[in-house]
């Protein structure tokens, strides 16, 4: 015989994990993670990112994008994570990144000024997918893309050498 308190602890952890699988977007999500570097900062800059479809899909971005600072870093990481998104069609898309200026920028909590035309082209691309959403991470948890990152800036500093 189950006790109530035991039953209730077992409601508990399905209503958890019902919630953390919603919060992961699901298992037909595709799922998303955007760096951008900058170095020195203002400089050189490198975009890393991921993306991962449901059925081990796995498109891998790492390319150097001129010169700029980090938001300059971020803003094309997260265009290019876009951009390649809308050539895959998902039905529903969760994106990660690590920059709190970029990701409440796009979401409009916190609107910066020079960064209007960047957040015009992603709230386009991301008015093309019928289901996006975008979160903060904090940095540790978005290793893969700072790695695309730095790859690509590594990339661009010895073609100029």
């Amino acid at each position: 015989m189950v006790s109530a308190a035991s039953a209730r602890k077992a409601q508990l952890r399905r209503e958890q994990h019902a919630a953390k699988r919603q919060d992961d977007g699901g298992p037909l999500a595709w799922r998303g993670w955007f760096d951008g570097s900058a170095h020195p900062n203002p400089g050189r800059l490198g975009i890393g990112a991921l993306l991962l479809g449901p059925d081990g899909e796995r498109i891998e971005i790492s390319e150097p994008a001129g010169d700029g600072d980090s938001s300059d870093a971020e803003y094309a990481a997260l265009t290019a994570l876009l951009r390649a998104a809308v050539k895959v069609k998902p039905a529903q898309l969760l994106l990660h990144g690590d920059s709190q200026v970029v990701i409440h920028d796009v979401l409009g909590t916190a609107v910066v000024k020079g960064l209007a035309t960047e957040r015009a082209t992603v709230l386009a691309l991301m008015e093309q997918l019928p289901d996006v959403s975008l979160r903060w991470v904090p940095r540790h948890r978005n290793g893969e893309a700072d790695r695309l990152s730095q790859m690509a800036i590594t990339a661009a500093t010895s073609r100029s050498d």
